[in-house]
């Protein structure tokens, strides 16, 4: 009686795990942030720019980072003229095309860099981020964040 009551629990959780993985459940794993450290070089040329730097961490897929802000900007190379937005709060996608060419080119990584530089308002006043989005859900978390000194 015992054995058969054994062998019955052992096939519902054996059938129960099974059907658990075809139906998808198993694929699901707990994405956490990347963890990294980022720097940033102010200079108030301008409307100013904000230079960060990848100084360590894990390395980082472009198409999953954000840069986004309280004020309006630009991503550099390329950033000289032309707005990009229109709106108070920016938000853009590290892969996306800047003035016709990639604002960052490949993985971000150790000594990676990347800047932005104010447009209509001063990036002095303002608060930038880097946000990591992620892939499936589109969850977010705050990577790194700047303040400008006047802000």
């Amino acid at each position: 009686m015992v054995g058969a009551t054994l062998l019955i629990a052992i096939s519902i959780v054996l059938a129960v795990t099974t059907a658990a993985f075809v139906i998808g459940l198993g694929d699901r794993t707990d994405t956490t942030p990347p963890e990294v450290e980022f720097t940033y070089e102010y200079s108030q040329v301008g409307n100013g720019n904000l230079t960060i730097v990848h100084e360590s961490g894990e390395t980082l897929d472009p198409s999953t980072v954000e840069v986004r802000a309280d004020r309006q900007f630009r991503p550099a190379p390329g950033n000289d003229s032309g707005r990009l937005r229109s709106s108070g709060i920016q938000s853009y996608a590290l892969d996306s095309t800047a003035a016709g060419s990639e604002w960052v080119g490949g993985a971000i990584e150790q000594g990676s860099e990347f800047t932005v530089v104010g447009d209509d308002s001063t990036l002095d006043s303002g608060t930038i981020r880097v946000v990591w989005v992620e892939p499936a859900d589109g969850d977010t978390a705050v990577l790194g964040a700047w303040q400008g000194p006047g802000a």
